[in-house]
């Protein structure tokens, strides 16, 4: 069964890449890697998947961004629509985009600025629940960024992440909240930069201590081809990538799913859990507050009570309150 689900995962992601290499040489047939800083190339408004598995965001601001090309490195400006806007290098399409920003097109950033980072192979999409739920009762930004997570190592995202908080002014108050990978890629920018704008974090099934179901089909190409890099590294490479990797000095929390079901259980995955990572693998020593909830690992982001807990906890530090604290120590 999982082989076969495997299989078809990944027959989708070469599709996509095929599609996506056409698309390109057909509006540009000369096209390889955009690095020039010549006009703009001339610009079909179209609307488009967003960016999945092959861009990054380097610069959000408004709900519009530009993203980076894995393959070719060219860049691109979407709107809040996810219409291609303007596509050229990236000095092209940053000299737009504040020009944008100039006329009022983009508005201004809040000063609270909440980065929503998705796990391996999903999407930026994948978080929209925690989205919506934030904006409808705080005041802030909500900024969901995607990246090219099965095509690079932690490293290459973690420098990405830090490309894209650049782009926030100096004042800023910034919190995070990471989906399984995403957490990961915090701690290892973490280990080779400071941002004391950076005031409170939660982790959602973080893989704090690597991946026991990575680890067993570490060997299986259908895993590679599907987790990529960054999911080996979450496997037999990962006491490698845990030297590599800082705990928070800033207030963090840890929501780990944790099946109540005895009938669904993962054999891969020691302990209880959330069918990919454990409880016991999400620990992390410094979390100021730690809960579980009835989820398996994809699915966790939806659920009411993890919602709650995540709004709260950027707001005040704890899930529930200040009396009820589980750190992890």
């Amino acid at each position: 069964m999982l082989r076969r689900i495997c299989r078809k995962e990944t027959l989708k992601l070469q599709r996509r890449s095929t599609l996506t290499m056409m698309a390109l040489a057909w509006i540009h047939p000369g096209f390889t890697i955009a690095d020039d800083d010549s006009p703009l190339n001339v610009n079909l408004q179209f609307k488009t998947w967003g960016g999945k598995q092959f861009w990054t965001d380097i610069r959000i601001q408004g709900d519009w961004r530009i993203q980076r090309n894995h393959y070719t490195h060219h860049c691109r400006i979407l709107d809040n629509r996810n219409v291609r806007r303007a596509w050229g290098s990236f000095n092209q399409c940053q000299e737009r985009f504040d020009a944008l920003v100039a006329d009022g097109t983009i508005r201004p950033y809040r000063k609270k600025i909440v980065v929503l980072l998705h796990g391996v192979i999903r999407t930026r999409n994948s978080l929209e629940p925690v989205g919506r739920y934030l904006k409808g009762r705080q005041a802030v930004d909500v900024l969901s960024w995607g990246y090219a997570s099965t095509r690079q190592t932690i490293t290459d995202h973690a420098e990405q992440f830090g490309e894209l908080l650049s782009h926030f002014p100096e004042e800023s108050e910034i919190y995070l909240v990471g989906h399984s990978l995403g957490n990961i890629v915090v701690r290892r920018y973490l280990k080779i930069n400071q941002d004391d704008r950076i005031k409170r974090m939660v982790m959602l099934a973080p893989p704090n201590q690597g991946s026991s179901l990575a680890r067993a089909v570490d060997d299986n190409v259908l895993f590679e081809t599907l987790w990529g890099v960054s999911g080996k590294e979450l496997a037999n490479g990962f006491p490698e990538l845990e030297a590599q990797l800082a705990t928070p000095d800033f207030e963090f929390g840890i929501i780990a799913g944790k099946l109540d079901s005895q009938l669904v259980r993962n054999p891969l995955v020691k302990g209880p859990g959330d069918l990919v990572v454990s409880v016991e693998e999400t620990k992390l020593r410094g979390a100021v507050d730690f809960r579980t909830v009835n989820s398996t690992h994809t699915r966790i982001m939806n659920q009411k009570e993890t919602l709650e807990y995540v709004h709260r906890f950027l707001k005040n530090g704890y899930f529930q309150s200040p009396n009820t604290k589980q750190p992890i120590q």
